[in-house]
C-alpha cells in the first residue's frame, strides 16, 4: 500500500480527506463484499505518514437495507480509525447541497457538504461482479454518495445514473481494494470471494475502472457506466502496463456467468 501511495504522487498540505468506502451491507470482509479493515488500515497508516495533522474522514451513507452508523461498528471501521486518528462520517445525517450538473439522468443532485469543502477525496472500492453492471469499482463505489436511502428507483438507469454520482462530486483518486474481490452473478453482495491479491490505484477513476474491468475479464467499452463516463469526459479508457511488468491480466478473470446475466436483464426491461 505504501508503495502504490507513493507512486500516486498525492499533493501535500491537505487539510482534510475524505475516504469513500464501500460499506453496503451486514457481511464481514471475508466475504469480499465491503471493506476489508486490514487494508483500509493499511492505507490509513500510508496516508497519515504523509499527512500527520491533517484531518481524515472516512464516510459512508445509509443505503436500502443498512444504516452507516451500525455497518461502521460491525464491521470493525470504528476501531481502525481510531487506531489512527481519524473519523467515521455517515453523510446521510450530514449537510447536503445543490449541485447543478450536465448529467445523463439529473440536472441537479444533492452532495454531502463535507466533499464539497474537503481538501482531497479518495475513493476506496472493493473489485466486484455486479448483477446490473457486471462489475462495480471506483465509479460503482460513487453511487453510494446519493441522497436517498432507498437507491433501487435509480437500477432503471444505473449507469447513467453513476455517471451523473461522478459529475456531481469526482474523487481525485480511486484507490481500489483488489486483494480479496468477489465473483459470480450474485455480486456485488452475493458472490463468492476471490483472492487476487493486489492494490490497484489511479487518478484518472475511470482509466482506474477500465484496468479493474480487464482484471476481472471484461472489455471496459461493453461497461456501459464506464464508457458512459469516458464520453463526459471524467477520464479515459486507456491504460498502459510497463513492459517489463510480469503482470498477466488473463490470469485474474472472474466467474461471472453471462448468459444468466443478459437474461436477467431482459427480464428486467419485461417486468418494468
Amino acid at each position: 500500500m505504501d508503495r502504490l501511495i507513493s507512486s500516486l504522487e498525492m499533493p501535500s498540505g491537505m487539510r482534510t480527506i475524505c475516504i469513500k468506502l464501500n460499506l453496503c451491507e451486514y457481511r464481514m470482509a471475508e466475504t469480499g463484499c465491503t471493506s476489508d479493515p486490514y487494508v483500509v488500515g493499511a492505507l490509513l497508516k500510508s496516508l497519515r505518514s504523509r499527512y500527520e495533522s491533517s484531518r481524515i474522514v472516512l464516510i459512508e451513507g445509509d443505503a436500502t437495507n443498512t444504516t452507516a452508523d451500525t455497518l461502521f461498528g460491525y464491521l470493525g471501521i470504528s476501531n481502525i480509525a481510531k487506531k489512527f486518528g481519524c473519523e467515521v462520517h455517515n453523510i446521510s445525517r450530514s449537510d447536503w447541497v445543490k449541485v447543478d450538473i450536465d448529467g445523463l439522468q439529473f440536472r441537479r443532485v444533492h452532495v454531502p457538504r463535507i466533499l464539497t469543502e474537503c481538501d482531497l477525496y479518495i475513493t476506496h472500492p472493493k473489485l466486484k461482479t455486479h448483477s446490473l453492471t457486471k462489475i462495480s469499482c471506483g465509479l460503482k463505489n460513487q453511487f453510494g454518495c446519493l441522497r436517498p436511502k432507498n437507491k433501487t428507483p435509480y437500477h432503471k438507469r444505473i449507469d447513467e445514473v453513476i455517471v451523473d454520482a461522478n459529475i456531481a462530486r469526482k474523487p481525485d483518486f480511486s484507490i481500489v481494494d483488489a486483494n480479496l474481490c468477489m465473483e459470480g452473478i450474485g455480486g456485488p453482495i452475493h458472490g463468492q470471494p476471490k483472492k487476487v491479491g493486489l492494490l490497484i490505484g489511479g487518478s484518472d477513476i475511470v482509466a482506474t475502472d477500465a484496468f479493474c474491468s480487464k482484471i476481472a475479464g471484461f472489455r471496459p467499452f461493453f461497461i456501459g457506466h464506464i464508457r458512459k463516463a469516458a464520453n463526459k469526459d471524467l477520464g479515459e479508457m486507456k491504460f498502459s502496463i510497463q513492459k517489463n511488468s510480469a503482470l498477466d491480466l488473463s490470469s485474474y478473470r472472474f466467474k461471472f456467468n453471462r448468459l444468466q446475466y443478459y437474461a436477467l436483464k431482459l427480464l428486467r426491461k419485461r417486468l418494468r
